[in-house]
């Protein structure tokens, strides 16, 4: 089998599940993305959301402020006013965690069969192609 072809596959059943995941807690997947970079990254910007995800900034802007609306983020400002620095709320943190518990029994149960070596060099792998993939210009 096509090894894209196999990805794409892979990606599709993976992304149904952690829909199904995140339907039950109220969020959408891409909605517990952003909880879960900003969980890890406590004070980071929208301007950093999009340069690490490689996205427009009125996609982030809409999340966060989605996000802020339903009460799962703050903003903090700085010096500057207009920079907006991000941070969960408590109910942020309790459903970030709890999408976080429910998302890694999924890759838990998903990679089982394999290796802690064989998963770490497939991810290594996979973000060398990745950033290939980046720079296409064909």
């Amino acid at each position: 089998m096509n090894l894209f072809s196999t990805i794409y596959r892979f990606n599709k059943l993976y992304v149904n599940r952690l829909q199904e995941i995140c339907s039950l807690n109220g969020i959408t997947p891409v909605q517990w993305l952003v909880l879960q970079h900003v969980y890890k990254h406590e004070g980071c910007t929208s301007m950093d959301i999009v340069k690490e995800w490689s996205v427009e900034k009125p996609t982030v802007s809409t999340l966060v402020s989605k996000l802020n609306e339903q009460g799962l983020i703050k903003f903090t400002s700085g010096q500057d006013k207009r920079q907006k620095y991000l941070s969960l709320t408590v109910e942020g943190q309790i459903l970030c965690r709890k999408v976080e518990e429910k998302v890694m029994e999924l890759q838990s149960f998903v990679t089982e069969p394999l290796s802690k070596e064989m998963v770490n060099e497939w991810t290594e792998q996979l973000m060398i192609l990745e950033e290939r993939l980046k720079h296409y210009e064909g």
